[in-house]
């Protein structure tokens, strides 16, 4: 049967790796970490994201993890609430707030099950394995060679695939060693990840606060583990000597920062438990597109090929609809030995690069309208003022879930073929 390699384990890669399991091609899926859980993962699930997901058949599997759904999305301008927008439910699926790490794990356990499936974590990809051809200077990706951490740390180990698929984040490796480029959008903001214990009235409900200051922009809301997640939008710093090290923010009165923009009974809680923040955690925001996700033998997906904002979790939710993908396309080709045509994923890339475009530029817009309405003088003042007219009235709220439908839902129709 084909062999696939599959470098990353997060939601592309497991996602991918379970799905070409099942329809019985041999998978490989290596990780370089040994464990899933991370510093900071992201825990938003849009309904996008659910759908792929009972795709899948993993319904079960999703309801086995922790997890909150979402009740409804908040806006604080000023200390105060302008408008609530309830969180909408169609067809059982809603925003929800997930444990992924517990999502990764609970895939991988069902893919275990599977005797054409094998999972390594603790490898390293050191090298892309290539077959050179005469007058072909870039030649065929045959498999890769990976390094052992942990308690093997030092042992090498070449892994001959009939196509090679890179779901390693951000900062892909693969990607640098095969020479593709990111293509990145100008991005003006980095995100500061905090943690604090919920207040008691959030632990009965589960609101996305938004709260807007003048030269101020935080969210937060409570997490699956009983515990608030803040994150802290700041401006992107262009080079190193203005960029602030991690004691210059940890020294940081987070605290009275967060209080400046809440409620007095929300900021009496932020103060009272000011000794158990924890964080920041720096996330460097990339956006971008490879203008090639592929060469021969080999094809990124996930962030690997498309890194996207934090703003409604779209990273997870966009790498399993491109498992999904990746998967309907495969099933078109001949499972046994040999290479995987390239046209294969090139006709991939052309599927998915709309939405991931698409979906990029409404990111980019909404960080760039609060970047206007946090302005000091008449862009925040004249938002306030509308905001408060206007959020209490249910046309607006709907104009707001308009406006958001491609993030929340996805663009193009995504379908795993049976």
């Amino acid at each position: 049967m084909k062999h696939i390699a599959i470098v990353g384990a997060g939601p592309a890669g497991i996602a991918t790796a379970l799905l070409l399991a099942e329809q019985g091609l041999k998978v490989t899926l290596l990780d370089q970490e040994l464990e899933f859980d991370r510093v900071f993962r992201g825990e938003g699930l849009m309904p996008s994201g659910l759908a792929a997901l009972y795709e899948m058949g993993l319904k079960e599997t999703f309801f086995s993890i922790e997890s909150r759904q979402l009740d409804a999305w908040d806006f604080y301008v000023g200390g105060q609430q302008r408008m609530r927008v309830v969180e909408p439910e169609e067809n059982g699926l809603a925003t929800h707030i997930i444990n992924q790490s517990a999502l990764l794990k609970a895939m991988v356990e069902k893919a275990n099950k599977l005797s054409n499936f094998e999972f390594c974590p603790g490898w390293q990809v050191v090298e892309l394995l290539k077959a050179q051809r005469k007058n072909d200077p870039v030649g065929n990706v045959i498999g890769v060679r990976a390094k052992a951490k942990g308690k093997n740390g030092g042992q090498s180990r070449d892994i001959l695939a009939d196509a090679v698929i890179a779901a390693d984040g951000r900062y892909s490796r693969l990607r640098k060693l095969a020479g593709l480029s990111l293509d990145q959008s100008p991005t003006q903001f980095d995100v500061l990840w905090f943690k604090l214990p919920a207040p008691p009235t959030l632990k009965a409900e589960t609101p996305f606060v938004a709260c807007l200051q003048p030269d101020r922009q935080f969210a937060f809301y409570p997490s699956w583990d009983n515990r608030i997640q803040i994150g802290w939008i700041t401006q992107k710093t262009k080079s190193i000597k203005t960029t602030p090290s991690v004691q210059d923010l940890k020294n940081r009165d987070w605290i009275e920062e967060f209080a400046l923009a809440l409620p007095s009974d929300l900021a009496a809680h932020f103060r009272s438990h000011k000794n158990e923040l924890e964080g920041p955690i720096f996330l460097d925001v990339q956006v971008g597109c490879c203008a090639q996700w592929s060469q021969p033998g080999l094809l990124l997906i996930g962030d690997a090929a498309h890194p996207m904002a934090p703003n409604r979790a779209q990273g997870i939710n966009m790498a399993l609809r491109d498992a999904i993908v990746v998967a309907n396309h495969m099933q078109q080709v001949d499972n046994r030995n040999g290479p995987v045509p390239v046209e294969v994923f090139q006709a991939i890339q052309a599927e998915r690069q709309p939405e991931i475009e698409a979906v990029q530029k409404m990111q980019l817009a909404e960080w760039r309208k609060v970047a206007f309405i946090s302005t000091p003088g008449l862009p925040y003042e004249g938002f306030k003022a509308i905001a408060s007219l206007f959020g209490r009235f249910k046309f607006a709220q709907n104009i707001w879930l308009h406006e958001q439908a491609g993030l929340r839902n996805g663009v193009l129709p995504v379908s795993l073929s049976l």
